[in-house]
């Protein structure tokens, strides 16, 4: 399975709304985009981990089929999905995932399908949206393993957060470490802020670097 492309520029819209991990959020998903006022003419992109976790992940796939405007990533939850699917395992009964393929019934190998399409980053230029992060010793995204895409938080033979080592100019927003805060540098924000785990789901607003969030509706799942 690969979804490694050699460039996955789409045209830039004036303002963008970058959206942190969802894992199945879905009206805290509704809540944010209203809160950031968000308009058919705004861009959209997920970080990623748009599914698995949370309560309504059937939810959450049915909008992002239907919004247009709307751009992810692949993130690691969502490749366990894929990687199941491949291979024609079906969920154990019960689970959520099993309740999402029960929701989604006919329309779920589409939205399988849909997923399937996502990239491993987007490179809009100026900045770069990414699920989890980089190996900062590599200084070409198209030469970074789809594994790191997806996973990374120390890189392999380094003690420190990839982040601690990035030096580039060009602004990395990625998810997938979720913290009670955004992490904001002048070159590396994160948007996980933990929704499904009962904290809040996060969107930075582009070109302003404006940061908007909303709290959790309850504690969807509780964190190891």
């Amino acid at each position: 399975m690969s979804h490694h492309v050699p460039d996955s520029r789409i045209s830039v819209p004036e303002r963008i709304i970058i959206i942190g991990d969802v894992h199945g959020c879905f009206g805290e998903l509704q809540h944010l985009l209203e809160v950031a006022e968000v308009g058919e003419k705004d861009g959209i992109i997920c970080v990623g981990d748009l599914v698995r976790k949370g309560p309504d992940s059937a939810e959450v796939l049915r909008w992002a089929m239907q919004t247009p405007n709307l751009r992810c990533v692949l993130g690691n939850h969502d490749a366990r999905l894929l990687i199941k699917w491949f291979a024609g395992q079906k969920p154990d009964r019960g689970t959520m995932d099993w309740e999402m393929r029960r929701q989604l019934g006919d329309s779920y190998n589409a939205a399988m399908e849909y997923i399937r399409s996502w990239p491993l980053y987007i490179d809009l230029g100026d900045f770069l949206v990414v699920h989890a992060g980089l190996d900062p010793r590599i200084h070409d995204v198209r030469l970074q393993s789809p594994h790191d895409l997806m996973t990374i938080r120390i890189p392999e033979g380094m003690n420190t957060p990839w982040y601690e080592s990035y030096h580039q100019e060009k602004l990395v927003i990625f998810g997938h470490w979720a913290r009670n805060e955004p992490m904001i540098r002048p070159n590396v924000i994160g948007l996980d802020t933990g929704c499904v785990y009962g904290g809040r789901l996060t969107a930075l607003i582009l070109p302003e670097r404006r940061i908007v969030s909303v709290a959790a509706s309850r504690v969807y799942l509780r964190k190891d």
